[in-house]
């Protein structure tokens, strides 16, 4: 028997389509806003003090965070290695563009703590979604 609704393969890959671009700008404005604010460091927030160690569990958990959502839009357990490049770069698109910012600058341990988000997060997701 057919299903009674009227929604063609077209328009549900249309709509899944428009869901998918959506997430990624929406990623896209909330990480550019994060990258881009003069100074930023949420440990402010909390009432602490900068510490390196903190400065990297929120970038690893930030992109983490990024990637887990990324992959399961995008990926699925398809071209992994093309999509941890791609995560990876525009992680430092974002890094080498906090440098045109004031009282912001690049830095090799966000970038490492970056990777490691990236890369913990496309294992994880790995395990779940095999191709």
């Amino acid at each position: 028997m057919h299903s009674k609704t009227n929604v063609t393969k077209v328009e549900r890959y249309r709509s899944e389509g428009a869901g998918k671009v959506l997430l990624f700008i929406a990623l896209l404005i909330v990480t550019g806003l994060f990258c881009e604010w003069p100074n930023f460091h949420p440990e402010h927030y909390f009432g602490a003090n900068y510490h390196w160690w903190l400065d990297m569990i929120f970038h690893g958990g930030y992109y983490f965070v990024i990637t887990i959502l990324l992959y399961i839009a995008f990926c699925r357990g398809r071209h992994k290695g093309v999509f941890w490049i791609a995560v990876f770069l525009s992680s430092g698109l974002f890094e080498i563009c906090q440098s045109f910012v004031p009282g912001r600058s690049v830095s090799l341990l966000d970038m490492t703590s970056n990777f490691l988000g990236i890369t913990l997060a496309t294992l994880i997701c790995s395990l779940f979604y095999r191709s």
